[in-house]
């Protein structure tokens, strides 16, 4: 899976959104409101847009490094559900 677009995060005050850039600003007009781990899945999938994208396991696994006191589960149930909320917005492609 990827990104349909690129978005930029970026935390203003504390309040962390996230845009979509350049000419991917025509196909996402809107801002996500996003929280750590929101923008950290955000972050990861930007990355790897570049390549063939990233596989659910692997998304998880990335966020592991980072939420160390969370479990595997806790983490892919959130990214599960923050992924179709992408999915719903049409950020999300296969």
């Amino acid at each position: 899976m990827k990104l349909a677009c690129e978005l930029a995060v970026m935390d203003m005050d504390g309040e962390i959104t996230a845009v979509a850039v350049g000419e991917d600003s025509a196909k996402f007009h809107g801002m996500l409101r996003l929280n750590e781990e929101g923008a950290d899945i955000v972050n990861i999938l930007n990355m790897s847009r570049e390549h063939d994208g990233i596989t659910f396991p692997n998304l998880v696994a990335s966020l592991q490094t980072k939420y160390t006191e969370s479990s595997r589960e806790e983490i892919a149930k959130f990214t599960e559900e923050f992924l179709k909320q992408l999915w719903q917005e049409g950020l999300l492609v296969e």
